[in-house]
């Protein structure tokens, strides 16, 4: 029975381990996708706020690692997108808040299936976490008991 015991605890903590990987693996894809929603959600603004201003207004233009340029909004009738692979597309004003919030849409759904995903299987592992606790208390005092 002991020898069953022992089997099943290692089993367990082999499982556990597994299960502490894919729970690393999804944590890194939730971060990313997290990163992806606040980059769209950004986008998203700044299109929409930039609907409401003049066009030849003065814009201050971040161009990386904390520096800026002074520049003039031009005609936002067409933008330039991003469509992945490192192919951009131009596409009208439209077109390209469309497209954003359909991919925002869809990043939203995929962190929701990311957190469901952890949630289950944190709770597995839980689960076997207690399970490999009992069986090492029953194991510890069997060894108590034979001495």
């Amino acid at each position: 029975m002991s020898q069953e015991k022992e089997r099943r605890l290692r089993q367990l903590l082999t499982e556990i381990q597994l299960m502490e990987g894919s729970v690393n693996a999804l944590q890194q894809r939730l971060q990313l996708i997290n990163a992806a929603v606040s980059e769209l959600n950004m986008a998203q603004d700044s299109l929409k706020d930039l609907k409401n201003i003049e066009k030849g207004s003065p814009l201050l233009v971040p161009i990386g690692g904390g520096v800026f340029m002074n520049t003039e909004l031009g005609d936002i009738k067409k933008v330039i997108v991003d469509i992945g692979a490192d192919v951009s597309l131009e596409m009208r004003y439209e077109s390209a808040v469309k497209d954003i919030s359909e991919r925002l849409t869809e990043m939203e759904d995929a962190q929701t299936s990311v957190r469901e995903q952890l949630t289950q299987i944190i709770a597995q592992m839980q689960s076997h976490q207690q399970i490999a606790e009992r069986l090492s208390r029953e194991l510890q005092v069997g060894l108590e008991g034979a001495i």
